[in-house]
């Protein structure tokens, strides 16, 4: 299956997540509403690292640029394309904001809503949090140069 195709797959179990989460209606008993849950729980382990402590957490975030970056100068150079913009060296300036830009988007609300079905996961939420304060202060200190 092509990643676009997972990932449009993704959205569509998320989107079906946040509105039974929204609706105060799950019934655990339910395979569907499970089914959702144990999706949405793999998708939070996959991008977990944006819940680890601080230097954990920006040390991954460096890596895995540096991987994107790579991937974006191999597109550019091999095949004559213009990389998506996490992939584009050329924004590297501009990390800290994509990290809150990730954060915002895609994991902040994924964690609040699994932490308000399961209050066990309220540490990833709020390890989420503390990250997003960090990715902020750097875009902000940025910003005063």
């Amino acid at each position: 299956m092509q990643q676009s195709t997972v990932l449009l797959l993704t959205f569509r179990k998320r989107a079906k997540f946040f509105k039974l989460v929204q609706s105060d209606c799950c019934l655990w008993k339910d395979e569907g509403h499970r089914e959702l849950l144990r999706s949405m729980l793999m998708t939070a382990s996959d991008i977990c690292a944006i819940t680890k402590p601080w230097p954990v957490q920006k040390r991954i975030a460096e890596l895995v640029a540096t991987e994107f970056y790579a991937q974006g100068d191999r597109e550019k150079w091999e095949f004559n394309i213009q990389p998506i913009g996490v992939m584009d060296r050329e924004n590297c300036s501009r990390l800290p904001q994509m990290q809150v830009d990730y954060i915002d988007g895609i994991c902040a609300p994924l964690y609040e809503a699994l932490a308000s079905v399961c209050e066990s996961c309220s540490p990833l939420k709020d390890g989420c949090g503390n990250n997003r304060k960090h990715w902020q202060h750097l875009v902000d200190s940025k910003m005063k140069d």
